[in-house]
């Protein structure tokens, strides 16, 4: 975490009796800077600046603030450049700077503001369904770009009202970021480019507010992409940390036919050797079958640990897997066990398998093959024993076509592959799960019987698709059981609107394969799991539902998302449907979703 900013005057900048100062906000505190009537102020990490960062990121003569009728920002040919309006700007060029308007330099935000006033604040308590909407489009911004961003939820006690709650949340909160309304007494923040350490201390600071009120709280912090890359995945995170226990998503329930089949399957292939590869959507369980495959084989007595591809860099990712030598880069300064050394006899769950990059691919192939790992700067070769289990929502063999995942690897990791289909094709499942995960959130608030999901609110359930899966049920359910003051869950306790629109869009389940299908070549994975994608089958991914009947509606995607400029957001909500459910769309259609220039 960077140093604590502090801020310098310098004699030179001339007497501070302008109308406006300089915020510097680092992942520590904010301090001010009185601004002249004139002038030009340089900014930096430099004892020389006048406005000095202690931030590694800055260059010791980072940027130049020009002061008078208007503000003008120069980069002053920085490593790391200053940004403006999320652009880098060019090096030794002035670019307007408006009052209010937040700039960066690494990891430190600064902002020209009205002397005397206060630091602008989000005012409005959105409801929940407006935020959900904001985080997918920012799961969408950050899905190229790859910025982190956070979603805190934060659960609050005691009898103050949502709007005194609300503002002393947005106390600790920035301009950009956004509060919402979960449930009574529950909140969430999304905290827009912020990293890890920042959100935590966002956080505490929020902690420390309220304390001061007299209000106690606790929260949970989900960073993207480390912790999911969906809407769903980073709600569902931030709900079960902010509760501290398990996620409520690895309740296990069998009851669709195509399941029981898929279950006895991984009964069967826990009990040998052979590597394992899940493939299905986000959200139905990919994790929590690699947990009863461990649990079921010779190795349930050591560990089982698991690490999620698409989380961290390579160069972390080569440490995390294989570990280092002391002084194998900078801050390496002790060794470190990679994660397939300290799991002797166990299972190592590679979750987002198809998102390692080329150069980790074959690295890992050669420990497949060889069994056999080198820490990053280490000369001595150390043997492992472990059993791989790999998990996708990717299409891998898409993923070979186009060279962006080897062919040896993936024959490699697919022993046997299990296609876990998605909820929306087992609905037989969905009310034994909410009836599950109520009776685990009726036991966490507290209450003497478990709650009833009523008819209607049932009716609604089966009739949605579903794109986060089981994560997205539980997420529905935790926030109705919440939401519910009787002991019936009612459809006013839904999100009626997502629920409504997307029952009209229900596919037809496809015939689940017969058991003389499976047949006896259990250990090949295309008869292991006849149900999943095969050369000969149609050309959409695995993961997409399969395409509706008619070119109509094709067509009306096609010229939605041309009057929207290939916005998926917007083109969604004029479509009427969620972003997710028209990236299933454009799957099935085989239409090249818009990617930003």
């Amino acid at each position: 975490m960077p140093v604590p900013a502090t801020v310098l005057e310098n004699s030179s900048v001339g007497p501070s009796t302008g109308g406006y100062q300089l915020l510097v906000m680092d992942p520590e505190r904010f301090v001010t800077h009185p601004l002249p009537i004139s002038g030009t102020l340089t900014i930096g990490r430099g004892d020389q600046a006048d406005v000095r960062l202690a931030d590694p990121l800055a260059s010791r003569s980072h940027a130049r603030l020009h002061v008078g009728a208007t503000f003008e920002l120069e980069d002053l040919d920085s490593s790391n450049k200053t940004r403006l309006r999320d652009a880098p700007l060019a090096a030794w060029q002035r670019t307007a700077v408006a009052p209010g308007e937040a700039f960066s330099i690494g990891s430190t935000m600064l902002m020209i503001q009205q002397r005397g006033g206060v630091l602008p604040r989000p005012r409005r308590l959105w409801p929940h369904g407006y935020f959900e909407a904001r985080l997918e489009e920012e799961c969408a911004r950050a899905e190229s770009s790859r910025d982190p961003f956070a979603v805190v939820r934060v659960h609050v006690q005691g009898s103050a009202t949502p709007a005194r709650v609300a503002e002393l949340i947005r106390m600790a909160l920035r301009l950009p970021d956004m509060l919402a309304e979960y449930a009574p007494g529950e909140y969430e923040v999304l905290l827009a480019d912020t990293e890890a350490p920042f959100a935590s201390a966002i956080a505490q600071d929020i902690i420390a507010k309220l304390r001061e009120a007299g209000l106690e709280s606790r929260t949970g912090i989900a960073i993207f992409p480390r912790d999911g890359q969906s809407p769903e995945e980073l709600i569902g995170v931030a709900c079960t940390r902010v509760r501290g226990g398990e996620d409520g998503s690895n309740a296990v329930v069998v009851e669709d036919a195509l399941m029981e089949r898929l279950y006895s399957l991984a009964d069967r292939a826990a009990k040998g050797t052979i590597n394992v590869l899940i493939v299905g959507e986000t959200g139905v369980g990919k994790e929590v079958m690699a947990e009863r495959i461990h649990k079921l084989s010779p190795r349930a007595g050591k560990p089982f640990l698991c690490l999620n591809c698409a989380s961290l860099s390579e160069s972390l990712l080569t440490s995390e897997l294989f570990g280092h030598e002391r002084g194998a880069f900078t801050g390496a300064v002790e060794a470190k066990p990679g994660l397939l050394e300290t799991a002797p006899g166990g299972t190592v769950f590679l979750d987002e398998v198809g998102e390692l990059p080329l150069g980790l691919q074959a690295t890992l192939l050669r420990v497949l093959e060889t069994r056999i790992v080198m820490r990053v700067g280490g000369v001595k070769p150390r043997p492992i024993d472990v059993r791989f289990v790999a998990a996708t929502n990717c299409d891998l063999e898409s993923g070979v076509a186009a060279g962006k995942f080897r062919r040896d690897l993936y024959f490699r990791l697919n022993g046997i592959m299990l296609q876990i289909p998605p909820l929306r094709a087992r609905r037989v499942e969905i009310q034994p799960l909410a009836k599950t995960f109520l009776e685990q959130f009726s036991g966490q608030l507290g209450r003497s019987r478990p709650l009833r999901l009523g008819t209607e609110a049932l009716r609604f359930l089966e009739s949605y698709v579903w794109p986060g899966n089981i994560r997205e049920l539980r997420n529905v359910i935790e926030r109705a059981s919440l939401l519910c003051a009787g002991d019936e869950i009612l459809p006013e306790h839904l999100p009626l609107e997502a629920m409504t629109v997307a029952s009209s869009m229900v596919q037809p389940r496809s015939p689940a394969p017969s058991v003389e299908s499976i047949g006896a070549g259990v250990w090949n994975s295309s008869v292991a799991a006849p149900w999943a994608r095969s050369p000969t089958s149609p050309t959409f991914p695995a993961s997409a539902a399969p395409p509706p009947a008619g070119e109509s509606e094709r067509e009306k995607i096609l010229r939605v998302l041309a009057e929207h400029g290939g916005n998926q957001t917007r083109a969604a909500a004029a479509l009427g449907m969620a972003r997710s459910t028209l990236v299933l769309r454009l799957n099935s259609y085989n239409i090249i979703r818009p990617r930003k220039p």
